[in-house]
């Protein structure tokens, strides 16, 4: 009896595990990678960009802004994303940030489509009040991820889900003494 308790509590850590591995990749509070930190015009100016490591297609440029003397948010600060790729200064891109495209309501967010990787220089145009700021930043952009890496989550959980039953039947095996 005591064999079949074990066995099962080892199955639900087994799934427990593999749940939390399975879905880590959706779990994105925040705003990404750090990429700069600039101390400007009495303000703390973060900036983050998602996905990490950032690649060819959507990127998300996330931006807080904050009092330095107070850390309190500066909510009334109007921001601008512009990146220009390094090996063709013909292409940039621009996009002005909003607190309506941030998933945390602190920052706000830039959302760019990089349309080939390489390094790109960016540039925050940030403004509150009658304080302007320009701050550069480098963005290292990575191929995309090859096609088959969305879809392989819907043909590999099955194999996931028979892992679980043959570890189960495994372990709960009851072995007869002679």
């Amino acid at each position: 009896m005591m064999r079949n308790v074990v066995g099962n509590q080892l199955a639900a850590w087994l799934l427990g595990i593999l749940s939390i591995v399975c879905t880590s990749s959706r779990a994105m509070a925040d705003g990404g990678r750090l990429v700069r930190v600039e101390r400007t015009h009495g303000w703390i100016v973060s900036i983050f960009a998602a996905p990490d490591p950032p690649r060819v297609g959507p990127i998300d440029v996330s931006v807080l802004v904050q009092e330095e003397a107070s850390g309190t948010v500066v909510a009334n600060a109007e921001i601008a994303v512009t990146l220009t790729s390094q090996s063709d200064p013909s292409i940039s891109l621009s996009a002005p940030a909003s607190r309506e495209q941030a998933t945390n309501k602190l920052l706000q967010s830039a959302l760019l489509v990089a349309p080939s990787p390489g390094d790109w220089l960016g540039t925050l145009h940030c403004s509150a009040g009658s304080e302007e700021a320009e701050i550069p930043f480098a963005l290292r952009v990575d191929a995309a991820p090859p096609a088959w890496t969305k879809i392989a989550p819907w043909f590999l959980w099955p194999l996931a889900a028979a892992a679980v039953f043959v570890a189960h039947r495994t372990l709960g095996r009851k072995r007869i003494a002679f």
